[in-house]
């Protein structure tokens, strides 16, 4: 569904309960507001006019950027074809209004309440046959957020750089290209259609897809009271993510999860840094998944998607300085 079917749908499945005039107009898309346009609702007699963005879905990940929009524009309301019932409970604590595509509604503003959730939630058959967000497609779709320039490189360039077999390369080109994440220019060029829904896009997968596969182990600090500043990692192998690579970047976190991204045995983890295997330990230990080296910390962008899967405002007020200051220039 694009844009006006998730609005139309959704209007058409409120008016099918409740006796209700709603008036759509679209905000000119030259005007970079945030804002998809406005919606005229009347009931009783009663008019208010929201401010109205369009989406998808939201996952837990992307409220950030909803509560900006909540700030910025004061009767706002979300649109979304789906809404998980966790979103829609932090949505109306943090007093978001939504409509959603089954017709579930959640408006209480200026004395106008209307609140329905009875509506079942209409199951979208999941993509199939698309290679770029299985797990060896992720892969290469992160050293594509890395370096977007990268999509223009040969196959063989592409497979050594993301360290995966030359045959997956046109597979999960393709797939970027069946859902419109990537535009082809010419013969031989490609562009990124979209970098911030592409990256929403890899974070909800990342989460759901790779990162179970490349969970090591979870570990706690010998010495309880152990400065993780001062562990000198190797970092051609071991680095930073979450919240200590947060800090690292921002200085604007106290890590209270520890994430490392490594290379090296559980063995030499526990030789080299003193860490004790623990399944209740504050340490989340992943397989090293990218090749090019970044220091201390993970690359940005995978720090900014593990702070944005963390479920805590502090940890997605970090990954939004992260976005602002090191992503969105670059996009």
């Amino acid at each position: 569904m694009n844009d006006v079917d998730i609005l139309n749908n959704a209007i058409h499945n409120l008016e099918k309960d409740v006796p209700i005039t709603l008036n759509w107009k679209t905000i000119d898309d030259k005007k970079d507001t945030g804002i998809d346009g406005e919606l005229a609702i009347t009931i009783n007699n009663q008019q208010i006019l929201m401010f109205v963005q369009i989406k998808k879905d939201v996952k837990n990940h992307q409220l950030f950027n909803v509560f900006e929009c909540n700030r910025r524009f004061e009767n706002f309301l979300l649109v979304a074809e789906k809404l998980y019932p966790k979103v829609k409970k932090e949505l109306r604590e943090n007093h978001i209004n939504y409509l959603e595509g089954n017709g579930n509604v959640y408006i209480n503003k200026n004395g106008f309440f209307l609140y329905i959730d009875t509506n079942k939630t209409t199951r979208n058959p999941k993509e199939k046959g698309n290679r770029a967000f299985t797990k060896t497609g992720l892969k290469v779709v992160f050293h594509f957020l890395l370096n977007p320039q990268l999509l223009n490189g040969t196959q063989r360039e592409i497979a050594d750089i993301a360290n995966v077999a030359l045959g997956n390369i046109p597979l999960i080109i393709n797939g970027l290209l069946e859902n419109k994440f990537i535009l082809k220019l010419n013969k031989n060029e490609y562009v990124v259609n979209n970098y911030e829904e592409l990256l929403n896009k890899w974070i909800s997968e990342f989460q759901q897809t790779l990162r179970p596969t490349i969970f090591k182990q979870r570990f706690r600090f010998h010495n309880k009271n152990q400065d993780w500043r001062e562990l000198e990692l190797n970092t051609e192998k071991t680095v930073w993510g979450g919240e200590p690579a947060g800090d690292i970047i921002t200085n604007h976190l106290r890590p209270e999860k520890f994430i490392l991204y490594t290379k090296e045995s559980v063995k030499d983890l526990m030789i080299k840094y003193r860490l004790l295997p623990d399944d209740e330990g504050d340490i989340w230990v992943y397989d090293m998944f990218w090749t090019l080296n970044f220091n201390k910390t993970a690359p940005k962008e995978l720090v900014y998607t593990d702070l944005m899967i963390n479920d805590d405002k502090r940890s997605k007020e970090t990954a939004k300085l992260i976005f602002d200051e090191y992503i969105q220039p670059n996009i």
